[in-house]
C-alpha cells in the first residue's frame, strides 16, 4: 500500500515538507514505548505512535523505518519536523486513536511489522519465530 494510500485512509495531515509519500509501505507498528519499538518493530516499517519527542526520531532511523504517523491529533515540536525533513522521514498526524488506526490500516491488508526474535523451544534450543 502506498503511503499516499494510507495518508486517505486516515485523513492524515503531513507535517514534513518534500516527503516521499510514493512509498510501498508493508508493515505497520503501533506503540508508545520506543522500548517496545526497539524490541518488537520490523525494519522498515511503518510507525503509529502518540510520542512526539526526539527519541522518535532516533528509534526510526536505528530501525530503518519508513514514516511516522502521530495519532490522536499530536503534533511534534519543530525541531523534530526540522530534522525529520534533513532525514528525508515523512511525518504525518491524524484525528483517529491509535486503535483505530491499526484496525483501518490493517483492514486495508498491511501486516504487523513485527520483528523475527529469537525464543527458546521446549527443549532449550535457540530458534527464529515471527511473534
Amino acid at each position: 500500500m502506498l503511503l499516499n494510500e494510507i495518508i486517505d485512509k486516515l485523513k492524515c495531515k503531513v507535517l514534513t515538507k518534500d516527503a516521499i509519500l510514493n512509498e510501498d509501505i508493508k508493515y505497520c507498528f503501533a506503540a508508545d514505548l520506543m522500548s517496545d519499538v526497539l524490541r518488537y518493530a520490523r525494519t522498515g516499517s511503518l510507525l503509529l505512535t502518540g510520542i512526539t519527542n526526539i527519541q522518535v526520531l532516533q528509534v526510526t532511523e536505528i530501525l530503518d523505518l519508513k514514516g511516522i504517523i502521530f495519532v490522536r491529533g499530536k503534533i511534534p515540536a519543530k525541531e523534530v519536523i526540522e530534522q525529520a525533513e534533513a532525514r528525508k522521514l515523512p511525518l504525518l498526524t491524524t484525528d483517529s486513536l491509535m486503535f483505530d488506526s491499526c484496525g483501518i490500516l490493517y483492514k486495508c491488508g498491511l501486516k504487523g511489522g513485527k520483528s523475527r526474535l529469537l525464543e527458546k523451544n521446549e527443549t532449550g534450543n535457540l530458534v527464529q519465530s515471527d511473534i
